[in-house]
This record gives C-alpha cells, structure tokens and sequence, in this order.
C-alpha cells in the first residue's frame, strides 16, 4: 500500500485542507506555518491526528517576500522528499503569495496538486505537466463536532447524542409533527402554554411547581390542543384551567422545546448526514464561556445553523434584534464561509425582525411557513448538493 504524504499551506479556514486529508487518509500531513496561523494549525494538527494522520509541522513560513517564501519552500520539499510515495501539494490554504511560491518551487517535485472548492463541493486538480484532469466531487466526510472543531468552537455536550433522549425524542415525534403543522392555528394557545410551562421550571429548568392554571378554562381551539397533548402523555388536564405538568423533561418540551425537536426530526427526515440538536460548548482561546446552538446540520460537508424561538416578538425590539444580531455573529464564525443560519419562529415576526433578518443574512421562519418546513430542508440540500 503506497504511502501519501499530503502538503498543506495553513490558513483561517482549515476545512480546504481538512477534507480532502479526510476523503484520501494520507498517512502524513505537513503543515506550512505561519507565525500569525499557530493557533489554527494546532486545530487541524488535533483533528488530522485524531483521524489517524500523522502530523509534521513546519512552523515560521512566511506569508511576504517571494524570494525567501521560495528559499522556505525549497527547505521543505528538501526533508520531505523520499518521505513517501505520493507527495500531494494542496494550494487552498495559505495567502495568495504563498500558493504561488510554492507552486513554482514544488511543481518538479509534486505528483499531484489539488485546490478544494468547498462553495460548489470539488476538489479541482491542478495540472503539473500534460492532460488537464477533471474535477472530484468532495465526499461527505464531515460530521457536526468535527466541522464545528475546525471552526474553533468545541462541543461539550450534545444533548441529542444521548440514547435515552433520542428514545423519548422518538416518543414525542408525533406530538412534534402535530404541533409543527398546527402551530399557525394554535399559536396564541401555544404562547399561553409556554408562559405556564416557564412558571413550573426553575433557572436550571427543574420542575419546582407542576400546578398552574390558564385565566380561563380552554375551550375551542385551545381545547382541542390540550386534550391532544394530554391524549399524547405530555400534561395533566382534567377539563378547568388548571393543569399539571408532570416532570422536567415534559415541560421543557412544552416551554418551546418542541419547536428543537420539530426542527431535528424534519432535518433527519430528509436525509441529512448529520444533525444534532441542544450543543453546547465553548471557543477556543475565550475565558471558557458557554454557548448553545438549538439545531446544528451537516449536508455535502456545509453547515446550518437554526436558532428555534417560541416566545412573542415585539414586546422588546432591541431584544428581537439581539437575538438576530447574536445568531449573525456565532454563525459567521461557526459556519466559516459557505454555512447558512435560520431563525425558526412559533410567534408571528414583526415586520422590524424581517427587516433585520434580510440585514443580517438569516432566513427567517415563520409560523405560516413551519408546516411547509420539509420543503425548506429540500431546497437546502439542493442549494448545497455538489
């Protein structure tokens, strides 16, 4: 079995480099380093080792100076030739400069020189000498924590990777699908329910006080919604306005987190390659704080991120737009350059948060449009599909 030995010019966006070393498993990577891209090598250098590659560093490369940066790559090819059988220069990385000296210097020595489009999912083979090859179709090689890694956000907790969560998740699907489709129906019945969910749990959303009451009992719609939902094990409800919420789990699910799990189920319905939901975890190089991610996917090695919200808009604009704002930046940096954020709504939006949404790049969903919501999923994955 031949040895390859794949080349790798470090940059901000590590994911050029990390799936093809992912779809081909050289043996080694040699990673070109400069000083102001340490931190990021030490992540790719974590996740290709992890994958079973081994990892050699060439740290203090240098990103100016064409004579030198050719003198630093001659340095390289020096010690890595007879190092394998394949030798694979991958150019996606680095600054334009540094592609171009290496490309000259290393031309003679390469076999093969690869550049990773990741926008349109094809690793384009640069010609060395002779017949153009065409393009590969990038394999599906990501899943959720390891994109996620790549971006320096690391996961701690994923509450969907529980086996006993997943067991009561498929419990509550059909709930979640009913709840899904009638939402723009039910939406006011939906917000008093959140609000009476809320009172039950604590800070920590342990339930504290099962026993609550709407203003008045139920009745039309909303008593149709409720002896569905008790019909379905979720609640106590006995026919006045007082209802029982039975256990923590429940009334979290009743206090918005339905809406999560409608999200998950939908993506995982279609197909997706992978999609975790209540991630939890920290960036690299911060004071340790934690962030939450309500639904993360996966498809064709691109990333959606979905912040699910059932509460009522309007009330607090600057609030409506902090959220906007906070999912704008945790997915510029999550995403990198090719992900795509929703916001998945329970209440009407006001006409300001669509307006914002447009200014931030976040495709807003409304209630109206939750019920169609496999068809949303659909045109993403072909927007993504190579």
């Amino acid at each position: 079995m031949s040895r390859q030995l794949h080349i790798q010019l470090v940059s901000n966006q590590l994911l050029g480099n990390l799936i093809p070393a992912l779809m081909e498993r050289p043996a080694e990577a040699a990673l070109i380093v400069t000083p102001s891209m340490s931190r990021q090598a030490d992540r790719l250098q974590a996740l290709e080792e992890q994958a079973g590659i081994r990892v050699r560093r060439f740290d203090g490369a240098r990103e100016v100076d064409l004579p030198r940066l050719e003198d630093y790559a001659l340095e390289v090819i020096a010690e890595l030739e007879g190092s394998a059988d394949e030798l694979v220069l991958n150019l996606t990385g680095g600054t334009k400069l540094m592609a171009i000296g290496f490309l000259d210097v290393l031309r003679e020595h390469v076999d093969r020189c690869m550049y990773t489009d990741t926008a349109h999912g094809r690793l384009e083979l640069l010609p060395l000498s002779g017949e153009r090859q065409p393009p590969r179709r990038l394999d599906p090689v990501l899943d959720v924590e390891t994109y996620l890694l790549a971006q320096g956000f690391r996961p701690r907790h994923v509450a969907s990777r529980d086996t006993a969560w997943q067991t009561a998740a498929q419990r509550r699907k059909p709930a979640c699908k009913w709840l899904g489709k009638e939402v723009p129906r039910i939406g006011d019945f939906l917000g008093a329910l959140n609000a009476l969910a809320a009172s039950a749990l604590d800070r920590e959303g342990e339930l504290v006080a099962p026993e609550q009451a709407f203003e008045q009992p139920p009745h039309g719609r909303w008593e149709r919604a409720i002896t569905y939902l008790r019909d379905e094990g979720l609640l106590d409800w006995r026919g006045g306005a007082q209802v029982t919420f039975l256990d923590a789990e429940r009334t979290r699910f009743l206090n918005g987190g339905w809406l999560e799990e409608y999200v998950y189920h939908r993506l995982r319905d279609e197909g997706i390659d992978d999609v975790a939901l209540g991630v939890t975890g920290t960036w690299d190089g911060t004071d340790g704080a934690r962030n939450e991610l309500d639904v993360v996917a996966v498809h064709a090695n691109q990333l959606l991120v979905v912040e699910c919200k059932t509460e009522r808009h309007g009330r607090d604009e600057a609030g409506d737009d902090h959220r906007l704002y906070k999912l704008d930046s945790l997915g510029d940096d999550v995403r990198g350059l090719f992900g795509h954020s929703w916001m998945a709504s329970a209440r009407p939006p006001t006409k300001e948060m669509g307006r914002r949404a447009a200014q931030h790049r976040i495709q807003l969903i409304s209630p109206e449009d939750l019920p169609k919501l496999r068809d949303w999923i659909r045109s993403w994955m072909a927007d993504v599909q190579p």
